[in-house]
């Protein structure tokens, strides 16, 4: 299994608007935080990726719609009364595969996932099995800014071959320790400048990263 375009968004939360306006216009512009990064993340990563096909969007999050919660929570039950339709909406973190499909990717495949930090492997594990009918997989860690960290929003691409230079990704059972939030990050500062194969763990499953070269 192969990954590309490994892409971190990461943004003030007064930065976000701006980003979403100048990306997709007044597409987004009823939806919800949570909801608008991931669209910002995502599409920025299969750009880059350059591939097509059949898509996959395996979405994780510890805390999900922060923001679009605690309005809903305001909203409405403290009166007795039901949150407005569109704050309920943007509580949904699991749109982000129909939001894509929207835009003309093939999507055979979605989920949103709420990982504790050491559970990052399951990522690579769940998109190997997708690429029995998926093309592609784009895997994505989204955070809303909390506690001085800004809006985080990084994916990347799985896939079984690609003729580009990729990274050729397989399991391992050692490694330095890594979290669902910065895995990804890890893997993009050591592909600008890649030595030895690296190596990251969650728990006690872990992924080894080596330089790929295509043949094609």
């Amino acid at each position: 299994m192969l990954l590309l375009a490994p892409t971190l968004v990461n943004l003030a939360p007064a930065e976000l608007a701006d980003a979403v306006r100048t990306r997709f216009g007044s597409e987004l512009r009823r939806l919800g935080a949570f909801t608008q990064l991931c669209q910002v993340g995502a599409q920025a990563c299969i750009e880059a990726s350059g591939t097509g096909g059949r898509l996959g969007v395996l979405l994780a999050t510890e805390h999900g719609a922060l923001t679009a919660t605690r309005a809903a929570l305001d909203d409405g039950p403290r009166r007795g009364e039901p949150a407005m339709p569109y704050t309920f909406i943007a509580t949904q973190t699991n749109l982000a595969g129909a939001l894509l499909a929207r835009r003309s990717h093939d999507v055979a495949r979605a989920a949103c996932l709420y990982l504790e930090a050491q559970d990052w492997p399951w990522l690579p594990r769940i998109a190997r099995s997708w690429l029995a009918q998926c093309e592609r997989v784009a895997v994505g860690w989204v955070e809303e800014a909390a506690q001085g960290e800004p809006h985080r929003s990084h994916w990347c691409i799985f896939v079984r071959q690609a003729a580009a230079p990729a990274i050729h990704c397989a399991p391992a059972g050692a490694g330095t320790a890594a979290t669902t939030g910065d895995w990804i990050a890890r893997v993009a500062a050591w592909r600008n400048a890649p030595g030895a194969p690296l190596e990251l763990r969650g728990g006690r499953q872990g992924w080894c990263f080596t330089s790929h070269q295509s043949s094609a």
